[in-house]
């Protein structure tokens, strides 16, 4: 995993002590990956700086208690998901039920933690496999990008041995000694 670049993180969590613990914890245990980490209390905040696309959101999934009506977890999934497709997301809730956690994935979500006393180990375990999911994304996509090059490469050669036999057959018998 490379560790000499920045790393961008959104928490969105309406509660904001637990959102501060988050941000310590994460530059505590990544201090190499240098993360840039913003906190948010709804997903109207965080949706007015999704232009930065974030590599990594972790968002809560009750985020009304202090705005009353404010989007839940799942649309805050779906808005960021829109905004910035190639952001990785972790659910991270008091929730521990199987239809939200099954609900948060369907909508894009990487996992989904429930907020306990091993919710720093989960948290930071979720985050490697995040990284690592993008990491090897961008190389599926070099390695995809390599493979494109060389198959346009094979084809303009082939077509240009036609092109060759069509228009100019005596230099193809010449070519082979013919």
């Amino acid at each position: 995993m490379a560790t000499n670049s920045q790393i961008s993180i959104f928490i969105v969590d309406d509660d904001k002590m637990l959102g501060k613990a988050l941000k310590n914890e994460i530059e505590k245990t990544f201090p190499k990956l240098n993360p840039v980490i913003t906190t948010f209390e709804s997903g109207e905040e965080c949706e007015k700086a999704l232009g930065s696309k974030p590599n990594l959101a972790i968002v809560d999934f009750h985020l009304d208690s202090k705005i009353k009506n404010a989007m839940d977890g799942v649309k805050t999934i779906d808005m960021i998901k829109k905004h910035s497709p190639n952001t990785e997301v972790i659910m991270f809730t008091s929730e521990e039920k199987a239809d939200i956690a099954v609900k948060a994935m369907h909508h894009g979500a990487h996992d989904y933690i429930v907020k306990n006393e091993f919710m720093f180990r989960k948290l930071n375990m979720s985050i490697l496999q995040c990284l690592k999911l993008k990491e090897l994304k961008t190389e599926v996509s070099k390695s995809r990008n390599r493979v494109f090059i060389l198959l346009f490469i094979v084809v303009a050669i082939i077509g240009a041995v036609i092109a060759l036999q069509l228009w100019a057959p005596d230099l193809m018998h010449k070519i082979d000694g013919k």
